[in-house]
């Protein structure tokens, strides 16, 4: 057999049903605890102090006001949740207590009238560490703190305990603060309240004051001195610009117009040159041809050669007139021919003149070019000689208008913060003043007695989990034979007190008794199911003592003898023999039955220790007399001579066997019967009993065919019994046919050797 090391490893799934169960079983713990809760809930509202809560709201506003369009020296809080989380811990700081204290003192208001030693001092008494105020009448006041009596120490007293009374919160979903006060006097809390706020908003104006105070007296500081270094480089700049010579005429030096002038002049010497080199050589070209320079520029502009060439064609008409008119021979025309030649040598003289000039214009061209690259040569190194001293000049003016920059940026700014002064926006605004609270503030009596329900509701849950967690007794069936993988065959319901001794009595009764119907199903469910209908010879025993297994036993075997089969009965365990007394049986003839253990030692034969049992015909063998050794008379051979004998004398033989766990006569006894019965007592033996003595009994071999839930209260069982989810896997346990049921099937673990 094969049976869980650890049984309660894997625990059944709870349901809701289940939840229910539990908490039906365990209800007088949920009505104690409730009760309990209630009752704390109206001691906690009874004795809560009756104080005061007032509240003041603020903002922080994203708007500024501007008179002009200028920046501010202290920049406005930003939206933000960590600056915003920041302004919480400043209102709640120590320092903005002192101020709150102050503003009180100034007012006269006393928040700590009925608190002590640790009052705010008003008039003189601020003044006089000796005398603090204490509570009002004649109430004596609770005894001052190690060395209260120093001013810094009272006043640091008195801080912490307005500090207690103050709560800073705000919802995380907004940037507006929440500012709430607790005091015994509604008007106090409402004055500590508003005066929270106003000097957190007194704060904000005294921050921008003071940094525009320090940022004015700073720039009137640092202009002074940007004045005298201003004044100080520009005298140096003007000062080194006239003894190095670098004068200048609308911003531009001597030296560098005269370079511009040479340049100029040398560009256009230059284009003069170039001008007339091209026209002498259009001049060469023309002159190729015999009437190439006719068409020249220069000589179609010369008035001379206009006049000639006037003259020429004048002498080529009036020759030309003679000529066609016929007089050939006129005397005109060879001096008009002369006057013609000589015109036109004219004309190419004047040509002549014309070509050297253009030559003598190239020459002048090129001297006057030549004399003004000269010139721009020595300008240029006049010019690069001045570069150290021109660079010098240039980083000391650079220097003068930074400074200049400077000054000119925070002499505006300095105008700016002067023009503003006086315009504070704190960048806070007050949303909502505290009022004097009308109702004290703390639990009211249905929350407190709801809250100490739920509390005690919750605590009797928690202890029920725990008490259902840690509680390892048997009291489901289908829990057992899932850890142990072996069926329950029957579950028989407690027997009432004023039935236990007479056991014999209800065989007599009708069969609808629920002790006698359930061994009776026992009977029938022996002898159908597979694994016990071929058993001839049964051990009953259990883990532990106690738990019902002679009863069983006894029972068992009266109903089986009603039933008609011959059944004899066997009390094997030498330990504590109880069959005896609980059957009241007695020999017919002698009246002293003579036991187990007389045939054990040899003193007597099977038919000497039968002994009929006075309700039915039920054979019994008990045992009246101690035996040293046991173990050895169970397991030696008259031990095993004795059940084959009774095997082939009756029916049905059952041995009450010892318990398991106590001594190993059941394993001994176990291994001359056909089948074991396990006796498990329900909501009394523990499951990982139940599997060591199972785990026992698989050390020897010995297989347990069903187990056997003793004295079940049915209303107390039915609780623990409900539907369940379908194993993961699909199994079931062993003997899952039989008509016990299925249970949720379990990976069982194999018995440890050792």
């Amino acid at each position: 057999m094969i049976v869980s090391s650890s049984p309660f490893t894997r625990r059944e799934f709870l349901a809701l049903r289940d939840v229910a169960a539990m908490l039906r079983r365990r209800s007088a713990w949920l009505v104690l605890f409730a009760t309990a809760g209630l009752g704390a809930g109206a001691v906690v509202y009874a004795n809560q102090p009756r104080l005061y809560r007032a509240e003041a709201v603020m903002a922080l506003d994203a708007r500024r006001i501007q008179g002009m369009p200028i920046d501010q020296v202290v920049t406005p809080l930003p939206q933000e949740n960590p600056v915003l989380r920041t302004e919480l811990d400043r209102i709640g700081s120590r320092v903005m207590a002192q101020r709150v204290l102050t503003k009180l003192a100034n007012a006269r208001v006393d928040p700590f009238a009925a608190a002590g030693p640790y009052a705010v001092p008003t008039g003189d008494e601020a003044t006089t560490a000796d005398h603090p105020s204490g509570p009002p009448g004649n109430a004596t006041p609770p005894p001052l703190p190690d060395g209260a009596g120093h001013p810094e120490v009272a006043a640091a007293l008195r801080e912490d305990r307005l500090r207690a009374g103050l709560k800073v919160v705000n919802d995380g979903r907004s940037y507006t603060i929440y500012i709430s006060y607790t005091a015994e006097d509604p008007d106090v809390a409402a004055r500590v309240a508003n005066s929270y706020a106003q000097a957190y908003l007194d704060y904000q104006d005294d921050v921008q004051m003071e940094a525009t105070r320090r940022v004015s007296d700073w720039l009137s500081d640092r202009l002074k001195v940007l004045a005298t270094r201003l004044e100080q480089a520009e005298q140096g700049a003007e000062r080194y610009r006239a003894s190095s010579g670098l004068l200048e005429i609308d911003g531009v030096t001597l030296a560098a117009q005269r370079l511009s002038a040479l340049n100029i002049e040398l560009m256009a010497a230059r284009a003069a040159h170039a001008t007339a080199e091209a026209r002498q050589k259009t001049a060469a070209r023309l002159a190729a041809d015999s009437d190439g320079l006719d068409s020249f520029t220069e000589v179609l502009g010369s008035p001379i050669i206009q006049q000639l060439r006037a003259s020429q064609a004048q002498f080529e008409r009036r020759l030309r007139v003679l000529k066609d008119t016929g007089v050939a021979q006129s005397a005109e025309i060879p001096a008009l021919t002369a006057e013609l030649e000589a015109v036109r040598q004219q004309i190419a003289q004047e040509v002549d003149h014309i070509l050297v000039s253009l030559r003598n214009e190239i020459d002048a061209a090129a001297r006057r070019a030549a004399s003004l690259e000269e010139e721009l040569r020595l300008a240029q190194a006049n010019y690069g000689a001045s570069d150290l001293a021109r660079v010098k000049l240039e980083a000391l003016v650079r220097e003068a208008n930074a400074d200049r920059a400077v000054y000119e940026s925070l002499l505006g700014r300095s105008k700016q913060i002067v023009d503003q002064n006086g315009l504070v926006d704190p960048g806070v605004r007050l949303i909502s003043e505290a009022i004097a609270p009308s109702r004290p503030f703390g639990l009211r009596l249905l929350p407190a007695l709801a809250m100490g329900l739920i509390a005690g509701l919750a605590s009797g849950l928690g202890l029920i989990l725990i008490l259902e967690r840690l509680d390892d007794r048997v009291r489901s069936r289908r829990a057992i034979e899932t850890a142990a993988d072996v069926p329950v065959l029957a579950t028989i319901p407690i027997l009432p007190w004023r039935l236990r001794s007479r056991t014999s009595g209800l065989w007599g009764q009708m069969p609808s008794a629920g002790f006698v119907e359930a061994i009776a199903s026992l009977q029938w469910m022996l002898r159908l199911s597979p694994a016990t209908r071929r058993a001839s010879t049964f051990m009953i025993t259990s883990a532990l003592p106690r738990e019902g297994k002679t009863t069983i036993a006894l029972s068992l075997a009266r109903s089986m003898a009603t039933a008609g089969r011959s059944v004899v009965l066997v009390d094997a365990d030498l330990h504590h023999q109880g069959l005896a007394r609980m059957a009241r049986s007695r020999h017919p003839e002698t009246g002293v039955a003579r036991g187990l253990d007389a045939f054990l030692r040899g003193d007597a034969e099977i038919d000497a220790i039968l002994t009929p049992d006075p309700a039915t015909p039920l054979q019994i063998i008990v045992g009246f007399e101690p035996v040293i050794d046991p173990q050895v008379r169970l397991g030696s051979a008259r031990m095993a001579l004795l059940i084959d004998g009774l095997r082939q004398r009756f029916d049905v033989v059952i041995l009450d066997a010892p318990p398991v766990l106590t001594t190993s006569d059941a394993a001994q006894i176990g291994s001359h019967v056909d089948a074991i019965l396990f006796v498990v007592r329900w909501s009394s033996t523990t499951c990982e009993v139940v599997l060591s003595a199972l785990q026992k009994l698989a050390f020897c071999g010995l297989d347990v065919p069903a187990l056997i839930l003793n004295r079940v209260e049915r209303r107390a069982h039915r609780s623990y019994e409900g539907p369940r989810a379908r194993p993961r896997d699909g199994g079931a346990p062993r003997h899952s046919a039989s008509p016990v049921g299925q249970a949720e099937s379990r990976p069982a673990v194999q018995a440890r050797e050792g």
